[in-house]
Formats: structure tokens, C-alpha cells, sequence
């Protein structure tokens, strides 16, 4: 099997590296350049980990977000994210007003007493 264009350049370029440095040198650069590479995968690696979770973690906000809107009773198909956080925001402020009214009497005359104690008991 004859030798063709691309493997005379590999085998150039071992040549070249042999006269070049010395063949006591070739197993120190094929180390750092393992260690390199290495390297490299490992930062790639890591990088990706990082991507897919930064990607995770939205969807599973998204999904909280409908959960909530859909409590709150709002219609969440075709709205963006911001308009359904909007839309939380108003039901949650009607709420809390809501709660505020309840709180307080609503007729504050009728809640007081105006009629005094009676007190039946025998006096010797």
C-alpha cells in the first residue's frame, strides 16, 4: 500500500520535529501537549455542565410561574413571561388589599356596645 500526500506531511512533520529538538525532548512535548488537551476537555466539559444548567433552571422557574398564575386563576396561554409576572403581581396586590378591607371592621359604631351592663344579681 503506497504512501499518498497526507501521510508525507505527518511524516514531514516528525521529521522536522526530530531535527528540530531532540528525540530526548519529543516524550516532554507529547506529555505537555496530552496535558493540554486534557485540559482543554476538561474546561469544555465544564463549560457545557454549566450551560445545560443555567438552561434548567429557567424551565423549572417557568413551570413555578404558570403553577402559580394558574392558582391565582390567570390564563397563561400566548403571554409572554413578563406579562403573566405582571399579571401575578396585580392579583397579588388585589389580594393583599383584599385582606386589608377584611381585616378592619366595616360598621365600627355597631361593633361597640352602647347599651350598659346589666347586672341582675340579689343584694342583701
Amino acid at each position: 500500500m503506497p504512501i499518498h500526500g497526507l501521510e508525507w506531511l505527518f511524516i514531514a512533520i516528525i521529521l522536522i520535529f526530530l531535527v528540530l529538538w531532540d528525540p530526548e525532548k519529543i516524550p516532554k512535548i507529547a506529555r505537555a501537549l496530552a496535558e493540554a488537551k486534557r485540559e482543554y476537555e476538561k474546561a469544555t466539559s465544564t463549560m457545557q455542565e454549566l450551560v445545560e444548567g443555567a438552561v434548567e433552571e429557567p424551565e423549572e422557574s417557568d413551570k413555578k410561574l404558570i403553577e402559580i398564575a394558574k392558582q391565582l386563576g390567570i390564563e397563561t396561554y400566548g403571554k409572554t413571561k413578563e406579562e403573566i409576572k405582571e399579571e401575578i403581581l396585580k392579583r397579588a396586590k388585589q389580594r393583599e388589599k383584599q385582606v386589608e378591607t377584611d381585616a378592619q371592621p366595616q360598621n365600627p359604631v355597631n361593633s361597640v356596645s352602647t347599651t350598659a351592663p346589666s347586672y341582675s344579681g340579689d343584694k342583701k
